[in-house]
């Protein structure tokens, strides 16, 4: 069940459109109380170092009553600020599960069928230097055991 509180139509289409309605409220967020679209950026695939990450820091924290106000009646950013231990990220973690049962199972039928063409190989193998080497040689054995007797019971 997708189903959220603030958007209960949202987890009707599964994860995927819960994932569309939590990008959307991230950008009606943006845009209600955001700086202008111009200006957004997308850093978010960034690579940042370790210089980069210790310069945020914050000194003072104040508590500003108008936002909890905020956090309290805006159903955008309830939504998105639950997203993190709702239905979004469960569902998102199902379908990682859901993956990693198929490759898992992928990857055990590729190595049953490897280890079997490696058999097959072998066996091959096995033949081929029966076929090739090991009969010819008896029969040539045999043969010249034939011209030796012969020879034998000529003199």
């Amino acid at each position: 069940n997708c189903s959220t509180v603030d958007y209960p139509s949202a987890g009707a289409g599964g994860v995927y459109a819960l994932a569309l309605q939590f990008q959307e409220s991230v950008e009606s967020i943006l845009e209600m109380y955001g700086g202008p679209r111009e200006e957004w950026k997308d850093t978010f695939g960034e690579q940042r170092s370790e210089g980069d990450l210790a310069t945020v820091t914050y000194k003072t924290v104040t508590y500003n009553p108008e936002r909890a106000k905020l956090l309290k009646s805006s159903k955008p950013v309830h939504f998105v600020l639950g997203g993190f231990d709702g239905s979004l990220f469960k569902g998102y973690t199902l379908v990682l599960d859901v993956l990693k049962k198929e490759m898992n199972s992928i990857l055990q039928k590729v190595h049953f069928e490897l280890r079997m063409m490696y058999g097959l190989y072998v066996a091959l193998l096995l033949f081929g230097f029966y076929a090739v080497l090991f009969r010819p040689t008896i029969a040539g054995s045999y043969w010249h055991t034939e011209r030796a007797r012969n020879f034998v019971q000529m003199l």
